[in-house]
């Protein structure tokens, strides 16, 4: 049967046999490729997640060490002993001091709401969220504070852990993150600008 095929038509056969052999190893050598390129994208896939998870590792040690030595107590000793508004206080005491003065029952009212608890930073203890390496509790204050820009920023620097202005944090400061915060203004006179404070933090402490 080959004998009746055109030895120029059976070459062309003998040689598309040919190319079979090598059109199959290509095609298993791009399948190959394929798999090796998919192995490789994988693998640097693996070690961007590790270096990733490395450096938010090295992160929390820092954190954690950072942290490691804090004083329970910081809310109860820099925040809640906080007096504030003391310009008017002291204006005031200036005023009920003068011989000449009359009694009167709104300045009388207004310097003990000032001068007493009504008016100082007083926080309480939500339930204690713990963690295998922390534990978190929710401190919300139990009623509004007026303040003044400068008792502002003696709070802020007190919770955030910074400077600020002339005011500084207390030692041993716990991780605190503020959770909420609400700042109003009131206006009381033309030379005292006043604010309502509202807030809540969040104290996390490691172990």
């Amino acid at each position: 049967m080959l004998s009746r095929i055109p030895q120029t038509r059976l070459l062309l056969y003998f040689m598309c046999l040919g190319l079979v052999p090598i059109a199959i190893v290509s095609v298993w050598f791009m399948s190959k490729e394929e798999k090796v390129h998919g192995l490789k994208v994988a693998i640097e896939e693996m070690q961007q997640k590790a270096v990733i998870l490395e450096k938010k590792q090295a992160q929390n040690i820092a954190v954690r060490n950072h942290y490691k030595d804090v004083d329970h107590f910081y809310i109860d000793k820099y925040l809640e002993t906080l007096t504030f508004l003391e310009p008017e206080v002291e204006s005031l005491h200036k005023v009920t001091n003068n011989k000449n003065y009359v009694e009167d029952e709104q300045i009388k009212k207004r310097l003990e709401f000032l001068s007493g608890s009504n008016n100082t930073l007083v926080f309480s203890e939500g339930v204690v969220e713990t963690a295998p390496s922390f534990q978190e509790t929710t401190e919300t204050l139990v009623h509004p504070v007026e303040i003044n820009v400068s008792d502002l920023q003696n709070i802020l620097a007190k919770v955030e852990g910074v400077d600020i202005g002339s005011f500084h944090p207390g030692p041993n400061r716990p991780q605190l993150m503020i959770l909420d915060f609400k700042l109003d203004k009131k206006s009381i006179t033309e030379k005292n600008e006043v604010f309502t404070l509202n807030m809540k933090l969040l104290k996390r402490e490691y172990s």
